[in-house]
């Protein structure tokens, strides 16, 4: 009897970071043997979390030169099938946030410390050939961070409940105070800034630094994250002591609904070029990141990894954060447009 090809049919999702899990529906596995029935991503075995003949899930390595996965059965190996894994491009880093894309391309982020540390050399700036810069600023834990409409930098310090705007890359300007223990901040198409209170509240800041409550949102017990829609509408993710967290969008006048529920420790959040948004988050027992679809409401799992605090966008590029390590996915939203 010939033996059944072996084929790689479906990855779910089709895009990861090292250590995320993924789902690989396939023909011909043969669990039966372990020393010899492999996932492999590029040249590396991915570690086997469960297997059988049509389905294999696996926990993804780090490989930056790998461009797919495929099985390897007694040394009998399956086509090539396509997925985007992503690449380390710097560690040893503390981001409690979202990451930031500089004009020039390089990725801003920070070495926040635990509250009311002060790191030396708190604010990184990554190259995309994974080179680490830090900017001498003093600013106590670091946490939200925007360009402006005016193309400075803006980080809020949570816990001086501080947003600073920085001159240049050379002085820090505060901007508004008394912000509680501020963390996620974003811009308006008015160019208004927003900073959020995670005791429970959402600043709005005038140009004159006067601040105004706009909404009020259940407490989190990490940190708000803060991105606009085309109608000026926020979305706001923020975890709390709940297994079952949500998605706030709050509209001009300062209305809150949720539009997403059952999310779990969801965390940084940025709007993709195709107006999805995409949530670093747990839902339905999976990991990673999930985009959320306003116009059908629909929540899809696109990214398997560990648990990510934040992520950012530049053209086709996505790069993720999780407490220690920035990603960069090359290209990967090139081929993954939604349907």
């Amino acid at each position: 009897m010939n033996e059944q090809a072996l084929q790689i049919l479906e990855i779910t999702p089709g895009m990861g970071v090292p250590g995320g899990v993924v789902s690989i529906r396939c023909r011909g596995f043969r669990p039966g043997l372990p020393s010899e029935a492999r996932v492999l991503v590029g040249s590396l075995d991915a570690s086997l979390v469960s297997a059988s003949a049509d389905l294999v899930i696996v926990r993804l390595p780090d490989n930056p030169q790998a461009i797919g996965l495929s099985l390897d059965v007694a040394g009998r190996q399956s086509p090539l099938h396509s997925f985007s894994l992503a690449s380390t491009l710097a560690d040893g880093l503390h981001p409690v946030g979202n990451p930031v894309v500089a004009p020039d391309g390089s990725l801003i982020t920070t070495i926040s410390g635990s509250r009311g540390q002060q790191v030396p050399q708190p604010l990184i700036r990554v190259t995309r050939e994974g080179q680490k810069q830090p900017y001498g600023c003093e600013i106590m834990n670091p946490t939200g961070l925007a360009f402006g409409p005016d193309g400075q930098l803006y980080i809020s310090s949570r816990s001086e409940g501080v947003v600073y705007r920085y001159m240049n890359f050379e002085s820090l300007e505060p901007v508004a105070e008394n912000l509680g223990v501020c963390c996620g901040i974003a811009f308006d198409s008015e160019g208004r800034l927003y900073a959020g209170d995670r005791t429970g509240k959402i600043h709005r800041i005038g140009k004159n630094g006067c601040r105004e409550e706009f909404a009020e949102l259940e407490p989190s017990i990490s940190a708000y994250h803060l991105a606009f829609d085309p109608q000026d509408c926020i979305y706001v993710t923020g975890p709390t002591v709940s297994v079952r967290d949500a998605l706030y969008r709050i509209d001009p006048e300062g209305k809150v609904s949720v539009v997403v529920s059952g999310l779990a420790r969801p965390q940084g959040i940025a709007f993709g070029p195709d107006g999805s948004l995409w949530i670093a988050a747990s839902y339905g027992g999976k990991k990673g990141a999930f985009k959320y679809i306003p116009e059908s409401g629909r929540l899809e799992h696109c990214v398997a990894a560990p648990t990510l605090v934040g992520l950012a966008m530049a053209g086709e590029d996505i790069f993720f954060v999780d407490n220690n390590t920035v990603y960069w996915l090359r290209n990967g939203l090139s081929s993954r447009r939604l349907e």
